[in-house]
């Protein structure tokens, strides 16, 4: 069994990013955790979007979910957020981290990847995803095959009703575009479906056992 913590600056960013993957270790037996950083105030009511990450969490199976109580569109790469993160890391000790890529147009999430770097110097492993305002510049290393989980994956992105809203074409266009992306990252790996990681850090183990 392996531990498995999951970073997002705002409720769906994991969802969006590794939701299926996180289905997988799920599926697999290992433990997963997530920490969303902040409860999203800037694009909605926080109670709402707390709900709905909570919900997403439930259909996900996560054994844990945290809230770092940071400010939407202010989390910063120094030590308030480092601290912040790195007291989830000592509290659940995961083997492997995921966290979104620091290439991204959005602050948060560019300093949330950053920040979990630098919290997680003594993990082993950590994969940073993409998302819906990751930079054109992410090349993926890592692809991981979610289609037992992709139908999970969609329903979990369903719950967040209140920023699907938002967006331009609302709902039927998000689920497009996730739909879309896994292909793509399919047809890159050879699968049907994918998410796709960037190497964070990787440490290759090769010591006898």
């Amino acid at each position: 069994m392996r531990v498995v913590l999951a970073v997002g600056a705002h409720p769906d960013d994991t969802e969006l990013g590794c939701a299926g993957t996180l289905a997988l270790h799920k599926l697999n037996g290992d433990k997963v955790y997530l920490l969303v950083l902040t409860k999203g105030g800037a694009s909605g009511d926080i109670e709402v979007r707390a709900r709905e990450c909570r919900r997403a969490a439930e259909i996900l199976g996560v054994d844990d979910l945290f809230f770092g109580g940071l400010e939407d569109t202010k989390v910063h790469d120094g030590r308030e957020t480092i601290d912040v993160i790195e007291k989830i890391i000592d509290k659940v000790k995961p083997d492997i981290v995921y966290a979104p890529t620091p290439k991204d147009t959005h602050q948060d999430h560019r300093n949330t990847g950053h920040s979990t770097m630098s919290a997680g110097r003594h993990c082993r492993m950590i994969l940073l995803y993409e998302g819906a305002s990751t930079q054109r510049d992410f090349v993926p290393q890592v692809f991981v095959d979610i289609n037992r989980t992709f139908k999970l994956k969609k329903k979990a992105i369903r719950v967040f009703g209140s920023q699907l809203n938002n967006r331009s074409g609302g709902y039927s266009s998000a689920v497009k575009a996730v739909e879309g992306l896994a292909k793509y990252r399919g047809y890159q790996a050879g699968l049907d479906v994918a998410e796709a990681f960037e190497v964070g850090k990787f440490l290759f183990d090769l010591r006898c056992r």
